[in-house]
């Protein structure tokens, strides 16, 4: 996974670059086929903002938006924002693979013949 972290502001330190990138990388933990990801951070007179991009492998791309007072609770409120989506689109991925194939378990077409039916027709047979 490659996180990238970029500062549209001057004056923001390495140790917030770094706390982003840590936060934000423990969306892996959750899902582990997270592409790439891309943090942008800005600090502006009132309020800071983070901006993040998630590519995942499967082609979904996730943004989130965060706007705080505080440059290190923007990351926080961000970074808990982006394990929801990365979780809930997880979860979706796994609904529509389990759609896609019969489910073991899954009551048999009307028309089939039973367990029981095919053994009677069996011992007929004989």
């Amino acid at each position: 996974m490659e996180i990238e972290v970029t500062a549209r502001s001057d004056g923001i330190p390495d140790r917030a670059k770094e706390y982003a990138r840590e936060r934000v990388a423990k969306v892996s933990r959750i899902f582990d086929r997270v592409g790439r990801i891309h943090v942008s951070l800005e600090v502006g007179k009132d309020e800071s903002e983070v901006h993040a991009v998630v590519h995942l492998e499967s082609g979904s791309t996730l943004v989130a938006d965060q706007r705080h007072g505080e440059l290190r609770m923007a990351i926080d409120l961000l970074s808990d924002k982006l394990e929801r989506r990365v979780c809930k689109e997880k979860e979706r991925l796994i609904d529509r693979h389990r759609q896609s194939t019969d489910e073991p378990g899954a009551p048999p077409d009307a028309g089939d013949p039973s367990y029981d039916d095919v053994i009677r027709e069996d011992l007929e047979r004989e």
